[in-house]
This record gives structure tokens, sequence and C-alpha cells, in this order.
């Protein structure tokens, strides 16, 4: 009998042990006394909690197989967050969201359904409709943006954060009594959406600075090997590299040099070394080779660089010889 891998009769036990009977006990709505608690499948177990305009739901669980996870659904659209602590959900757009990730969605008065893969499932959705949903994004103005330049209701993943990860292990130290338990929903929604609308903007950013950083990169690699070409210009470093002028000079922006700043601290530098290991070449001739329109010129742009003439630098090292 041929023998099977370890890894594999790993994830067979695994797969087959037992839910434990205290998962419900292990969730974060479980602090919720009147929530509902069901059980879709033997593997996945649901919690769900309606109060006003806001409902909350979670699913846990050891998959088998892949699993489809409805939404609940109001006669209205719901603005989700969505706290994907294991495993990852596939959107009927194709869309899908990985382990550790938050993120924020849609739904419509259509069934929305996840797709669930046969792992380790945990997840957690903050849901809002109604009056409240229209004054969440009111005081959001940058997440009503956001949805306002989308076309599918679904914005990006960004990971879960630490503060977030607090947030919910503080729900067990909370009381919900019959007044202060929306109070503390509400303040839950807000605290949540308001960091994930934080970061979401934030990596958006970074997201738009990304090409401009790499396109830096590439123009002063250019630059470098080709600064001593007399033709070096913005123009034709924009062409080397298949961008416009503009987004050129966006690239060099907030940068300690722009593009012709850059172009000039080569070729002094280049003509710093001219002067101390060429001497035969005169302070004159070594402009021309930089292409300076003179030797007075090369010399008032070299002494803002070093603070010295061409001439008094080149006497220091005549005297360090001696």
């Amino acid at each position: 009998m041929p023998q099977k891998n370890i890894f594999n009769l790993w994830k067979e036990t695994i797969s087959a042990k037992p839910i434990s009977k205290d998962t419900f006990k292990s969730m974060h709505l479980a602090v919720l006394h009147q929530a509902v608690q069901q059980k879709q499948t033997e593997q996945l177990f649901l919690i769900q909690f309606d109060i006003q305009d806001f409902v909350l739901y979670e699913s846990k669980g050891y998959l088998q197989s892949i699993t489809n996870l409805s939404l609940p659904t109001k006669d209205m659209e719901i603005l989700w967050l969505g706290f994907q602590f294991h495993g990852k959900s596939t959107f009927s757009s194709g869309k899908v969201t990985g382990s550790d990730t938050l993120f924020s969605f849609i739904s419509t008065t259509d069934n929305q359904c996840l797709t669930l893969a046969a792992e380790k499932h945990w997840a957690l959705f903050l849901g809002i409709f109604g009056a409240s949903k229209q004054q969440l994004l009111t005081e959001l103005p940058l997440l009503r943006a956001q949805y306002e330049q989308q076309q599918n209701n679904i914005l990006k993943a960004i990971p879960i954060s630490n503060s977030d990860r607090q947030t919910f292990e503080s729900l067990s130290k909370m009381v919900f009594g019959p007044f202060s338990t929306i109070h503390h929903i509400g303040q839950l929604i807000l605290k949540t959406y308001t960091n994930y609308t934080q970061q979401l903007i934030r990596r958006i950013k970074q997201d738009k600075k990304e090409p401009q950083i790499q396109l830096y990169h590439q123009a002063i690699a250019f630059i470098r090997e080709n600064y001593m070409d007399q033709t070096l210009s913005r123009e034709k470093i924009a062409d080397a590299l298949h961008c416009s002028i503009r987004s050129l000079n966006r690239a060099f922006e907030g940068r300690p040099s722009s593009v012709n700043a850059t172009i000039l601290s080569l070729r002094l530098y280049k003509g710093r070394a001219l002067l101390r290991d060429q001497l035969e070449l005169s302070v004159e001739q070594i402009a021309l080779i930089l292409y300076f329109p003179d030797a007075k010129h090369f010399a008032v742009q070299y002494k803002k660089y070093f603070h010295k003439t061409p001439r008094e630098d080149r006497k220091t090292i005549a005297t360090r010889k001696e």
C-alpha cells in the first residue's frame, strides 16, 4: 500500500476534526446576548444581530468544502465593512478578499452571496443602512467620494490594523444593556469605518506615489549613464522613459534636486574629478568638456556646490601632494 504524503495526512486529520462546541463563545458578537446564533452547516457557525439601522454578521468555522455564504438583506442598500480574519471570500464579481484584510462594499436588495474556500474561516461584517448610512457617509466624505468613483461597489482591501483588533477585543469588556447597546454599536461602527477610511486614503496615496518613485529612480539611472551627453534634456529623458515631461517633473517634486539640477551636479562632480586627476587640463578646457559656456560660468556653479572656485580647489590638491 503506497504511503501517503505526511502533509496530506495532516490536512485530512485537521479537516476531519469536529468543530469545537465553544465556537460560538469564541466569536466577537457572542457578547450580544440578543444576537441570533445558528449553524449553516456542521462546520459553519453564524451570529447575526440587528438593531435599528445596523446589522452585524459574523461567520466562523473550518470548512471541508467550498461554501456559499449569504449576507443579510434589507429592502434597501446596505453599506458593509468586512473583516476577513481567516480564509478568503470571493464576490460574485470575482473579487477575492484574503486573510487579515479589511474591506468595504455595498449590497443591494438582492441576495449578496460570498463563496468561501475550503479552509479555516472567520469573518465579521458591520452593516449600516437607511438614514444612518447617509449620516455616516456625510461624516466621512472621503469614503463617500471613493464609492462615487467606483463602479462595482467594492472598495480596496487593506490589512487589518492592531487598532481594529483591539477594538473588537474590547467588546468583551463592555456591558450591553437596553440603552447602552445602540450607543456601543454606533461607536463601533463610527470608529471602524473611520479607521478604514483613513487607512484607505493613505494606501491610495501610496499607490499613486509608487509609479512616480519608480519613474524617479529610472530617471536618475538614465541621467547617470548619459550626463556627459551634450543634448541631454528633460525632453530627451522623458522620451527615453516613455513618459510626459509633466510626469517627469512630478516624479522629482519633493526631491533634493530637479532634473536639470541633477544633471548639473553630476557634471560638476565630474569636473572636480578632472581637476584633481588630470592636472594637464586647464579650467577652461574642463569647462568646455562639461558643456559650460565659459570658465566663469563653470566657476560660479562650482563654488555654489563646493564652496571653492575650481582654481582654489586645484591649489588645495597641489598643496596636499607636496
